[in-house]
């Protein structure tokens, strides 16, 4: 293939400082030529990692460059930082797979699998030489002598880079794989220059490993820069899943003109990035509407005229679930948030298939009750799943599947639901049952239709204008089964239609089709769960027999292994490439060397905040340590009570000792008091909040998110009205018990996003006893140290809140408290108060103020009662129990205990007003690029332009809008795009803008979807909130 002899590298690399230098092979002989450079810009080891790129030119800088003596590569697959050093991940080998273009001649779409990696350090020249080379498609090995250089240190990326070559992984230096070919059109039109190249980040599964070259080209370079650097081909986008190929000989073409056209089939599987993993570690949906296991899978079939596309899709059920424990023959479900909690993060998820599809048919292949009144009277059948989240089933998650797209209120024309229970359907090898369901979507497939071009003028000759979204419990076996008989379905209605070949090979051109899927079934179910697919005999053949049962019982058993010993390893793997779970532990975020931050960033501030809408929001916080009592049905009085004129729009309740902290339970880490207490005070905030509010009460609270650590727990709930704005939600713990060993002390944190603001809350048990100052002092350091979220550090964040039972005491005796507390000389006791001593002397909690103190101390009293302890240890009073805050304009309009008699502590509440800020994200990149585009003004030296920066005036917040925005679409109110990406910067959009009438059939240029009849629903529909 020529093509990809053109866009190979030789690597150099020079010292003093480090720098890797990606040079092409074609350039050597061009004085012109030019190579990419990459080096590390940092001053001292606690800076940011920042990677300084230049073009430079061959003839007179690479002479400071020695190559390194390894094959050409095929160019750079990612930048990562992984146990404090940076590497750059190079494809060193490769192998074609197929060639999309291969009966055209006129054009070449090679499709190429990764089969080795290397990881060259940017800081160190330890890892350049390997004594041993690597033997490509081991995955997830023991460190062998093949991953260590000359020296016998083993290379730390050395298992990231076998999983990149692990065969699952693809890409093409011709074309974007990321996209499928309509969408790759749509495209070409929406960025409004061929030449310019926009991966689909959702499956480009690489995009965070290249986020640096994505900034550099976003904001580095300008347009012809831009260019020449995405035609020069340094970066690899690579699609994760599988790719499937098969060419039919040239006799079996129609004849009808008397001419023998072959066909070739094509499969091409895109695994979503977006919550990527391994089969029980990865559930369900995520706060920003990813799902686990979303594929979208593209059958192209090809002919000398036409070429035809047709998209389905698989994914997780979009609800938050688990599957907990040893998986045997059973599928144990649960539901871990109610419907209401649900719905942002299921409609943010359909909310992307609809703009991506315009359509969606959801069928769900779930085991479904025996009669249809279990569908009507869900809540009454089970209202504990529904009000709380709690399931056991597979059929409880496919009726609480139905009850989501039933709430989200969109019309059938836009979003339809079809239950088939599958495993039902065919029992007693009635496979051929699965045409009951065909016929069903029939009239929907119809309508969606294909993409269909004519090869010869390029003409679309049909739109594809919906997608078929199917799903199991895993979205493998059953789903690969009835995506075959869809696209069969598809395809033979096609030829029928088309003539495009002999009536009597329609059969085998099927047949065939059929063999890719249980191919492609095969790659995707071994990337989610280690094995082949089951049911592939039902694939290929339609049917099953001795051998299909006794592989698949085989393939099961090694599920179970695989999950139960292997997945962890994996999942880590895929967490650090995708930079998600616990993957912050152990990488640093990688920017782009900058030169003009300096000058862009104060700008770019003072734009943002002209646009941004801010908002004030109310929370309620409060700590309570529970003394290991599990909740009996006792009442909770006034303790959530709320003001009848300021509702919260958050409640963050932090429990202590939620079980006893006893060897048994820290070793055991039982999670059943938190889960009653979940719906306990699910029921009880709701009570307090119709109490107050009465009729004006309007929607109610759900549980958002909630998570423990032995004894420490933190419940988050929102209502109604924040529930659509919360996003990126995590939770994290961190031990401090024992060094850090146990978790008997210590935290568990949540970050969540409320619109563009970053809040954290802090649940926290430091160590006890009255004299242990130093030891609270380093909990807490080691907390604000340890405790990372996804490249956000506790105190990274806009607003940051501690609850807990600190354990901070008074340095006073037992017999000076109690008369001053009885007499409530409060101040007087502060003065002696462990905690605000230590923060005034900056010990701890730097920056963080607490509200002045107007209660008693709250701890400790004899359990249920309002006595003081009157044990042998006679404990002396003191304020254990706090909240304290952090971050500009923070508003305590109350702080107060409750005077519940529970345990041996007093619930702390504290109301507290705080301001939140919106930005929408397209105004923003419109402001970005409006800036540095003042740096590469007509393609100059950006050097040149930066005075001319620093002096010109902005437009106003009411003008932004007046910036460039070719290929953009408009805006609504709330950020929202109204206008169809296609249309966006078309000068020929729209008969009523030119006088013309669109040309039949639909060229790119006019609006592929014009003809629908959806009773005017534009292509982006706004779901209700």
């Amino acid at each position: 293939m020529s093509n990809i002899d053109a866009r190979r590298f030789f690597v150099h690399v020079s010292s003093q400082p480090r720098a890797i230098a990606l040079v092409p092979t074609h350039a050597l002989s061009d004085p012109n030529g030019t190579f990419l450079s990459l080096r590390i810009r940092r001053t001292h080891p606690a800076d940011p990692v920042r990677v300084e790129l230049t073009v430079e030119k061959i003839s007179s800088t690479l002479q400071h460059y020695s190559p390194l003596d390894i094959d050409a590569v095929f160019g750079c697959a990612g930048i990562l930082d992984y146990q404090g050093d940076t590497f750059v991940f190079l494809v060193t080998r490769c192998q074609l797979v197929c060639d999309l273009a291969a009966l055209n001649p006129r054009q070449d779409k090679p499709v190429f699998r990764v089969v080795q990696v290397l990881a060259l350090s940017l800081t160190d020249s330890i890892f350049d030489s390997q004594a041993v080379q690597r033997m490509p498609g081991a995955m997830y090995d023991d460190v062998t002598q093949g991953e260590m250089d000359i020296y016998g240190v083993a290379n730390p990326c050395a298992q990231m880079a076998s999983f990149l070559a692990s065969g699952a992984f693809y890409f093409s230096p011709a074309f974007d794989i990321t996209r499928t070919m309509q969408s790759q059109q749509l495209s070409a039109i929406a960025t409004d220059d061929p030449r310019v190249n926009e991966p689909d980040a959702k499956f480009q599964w690489n995009s965070k490993l290249l986020q640096v070259f994505a900034d550099f080209r976003l904001l580095m370079c300008g347009t012809r820069a831009r260019q020449q650097f995405d035609a020069a081909g340094y970066v690899l986008s690579l699609i994760q899943g599988a790719v499937e190929s098969l060419q039919l000989p040239q006799s079996i073409g129609a004849a009808s003109q008397g001419q023998q056209a072959g066909i070739a089939c094509y499969l091409i599987s895109r695994t979503s990035s977006m919550r990527s993993g391994m089969r029980f570690l990865t559930r369900g949906v995520d706060d920003e509407g990813g799902v686990a296991n979303e594929v979208e899978t593209e059958l192209v079939l090809t002919t000398p005229s036409l070429t035809l596309s047709h998209v389905q899709v698989r994914g997780s059920v979009p609800a938050f679930w688990t599957q907990e424990g040893l998986q045997l023959g059973t599928h144990k479900v649960r539901i871990t948030r109610s419907v209401k909690a649900t719905l942002p993060a299921t409609k943010r998820h359909f909310s992307d298939l609809l703009d991506r599809y315009k359509r969606v048919s959801v069928v769900s292949l779930l085991r479904l009750h025996s009669t249809p009144r279990d569908y009507g009277g869900l809540e009454a059948a089970d209202p504990g799943m529904v009000s709380h989240g709690v399931g056991t089933s597979e059929a409880d998650l496919g009726r609480f599947y139905r009850v989501i797209i039933e709430s989200m209120e969109l019309p059938e024309s836009l979003l339809s639901f079809h239950a088939f229970d599958y495993n039902q359907e065919v029992r007693g090898g009635q496979f051929d049952r699965v045409h009951v369901l065909i016929r069903q979507l029939a009239p929907l497939l119809a309508s969606f239709k294909y993409y269909l071009l004519d090869n010869d003028s390029q003409t679309v000759l049909s739109f594809q204008r919906g997608v078929q979204r199917t799903n199991c419990i895993d979205c493998l076996d059953r789903t690969n089964v009835v995506q075959s008989v869809i696209s069969r379905a598809v395809v033979s209605e096609f030829l029928r239609q088309t003539d495009v070949v002999r009536r009597h090979m329609l059969d085998p051109i099927v047949d065939s089709i059929s063999r890719l899927w249980a191919a492609n079934g095969n790659a995707i179910s071994r990337a989610y769960a280690g094995t082949g697919a089951l049911k592939s005999d039902v694939t290929t053949s339609g049917k099953s027999g001795w051998a299909g049962f006794l592989s698949d019982a085989s393939k099961s058993l090694s599920r179970l292994m695989q999950s139960s010993f292997q997945d962890r390893g994996k999942q880590s793997v895929i967490d650090v490439l995708l930079g998600s779970g616990d993957s912050c532990l152990v990488c640093r975020p990688v920017q782009v060397y900058d030169p003009y931050a300096n000058i862009i960033v104060p700008r770019l501030e003072q734009e943002l905040h002209k646009i941004a809408r801010k908002s004030a929001l109310n929370l309620m916080l409060c700590t309570y340590n529970l003394h290991g009592c599990p909740y009996r049905g006792e009442s909770l009085g006034s303790w959530l009570a709320m003001s009848n004129d300021r509702r919260p729009d958050i409640v963050a309740i932090g429990f202590q000792e939620v079980v006893n902290l006893d060897v048994q339970s820290v070793i055991a880490a039982d999670t059943a008091n938190r889960r009653t207490w979940e719906q306990v005070l699910t029921a009880e905030i709701n009570s307090q909040y119709l109490k107050s509010f009465g009729d004006r009460a309007d929607g109610e609270f759900a549980l958002v998110s909630s998570e423990q650590l032995v004894g420490v727990s933190l419940l988050l709930f929102a209502h109604d009205t924040a529930l659509s704005r919360i996003h990126n939600v995590q939770m994290v713990k961190c031990k401090t018990g024992l060094a850090g060993m146990t978790g008997n002390k210590g935290c568990v944190a949540l970050h969540m996003m409320l619109d563009d603001s970053s809040i954290c809350i802090v649940s926290a048990h430091l160590a006890a006893g009255n004299s242990n100052v130093s030891e609270r002092n380093n909990d807490y350091h080691t907390i604000r140290t340890n405790t990372r979220f996804q490249h956000l550090y506790i105190d990274s964040h806009d607003y940051v809140f501690w609850i807990g039972d600190l354990n901070y005491r008074l340095n006073l005796p037992n017999e000076q408290v109690r008369p001053l507390a009885a007499a409530g000389r409060l101040s007087e006791l502060l003065e002696h108060d462990q905690l605000q001593i230590q923060m005034a002397n900056g010990q701890v909690f730097g920056g963080y103020s607490e509200a002045a103190i107007r209660f008693p101390p709250t701890y400790k009293y004899d359990s249920g009662t309002t006595r003081y302890d009157t044990s042998e240890k006679m404990r002396v009073p003191s304020w254990t129990d706090r909240i304290l805050y952090k971050g500009r304009n923070v508003r305590v309009q109350d702080y107060y205990r409750d005077e519940l008699c529970f345990s041996d502590h007093k619930p702390v509440l504290a109301q507290i007003q705080i301001d939140v800020v919106a930005v929408d994200k397209q105004q923003k990149r419109q402001i970005m690029r409006q800036l540095y585009s003042q740096l590469h003004a007509a393609d100059g030296t950006a050097s040149t332009n930066v005075q001319r920066l620093i002096d010109m005036d902005m437009p106003s917040a009411g003008s932004a809008s007046s910036m460039s925005t070719v290929g953009r679409p408009s805006l609504d109110s709330r950020g929202a795009s109204i206008v169809s990406t296609v249309n966006a910067g078309n000068p020929l959009n729209g008969a009523a803008a030119t006088g013309r009438t669109p040309v039949k059939p639909a060229n790119m240029m006019d609006d592929p979807f014009a003809d629908d009849d959806d009773g005017g629903i534009a292509w982006k529909p706004i779901i209700p909130s």
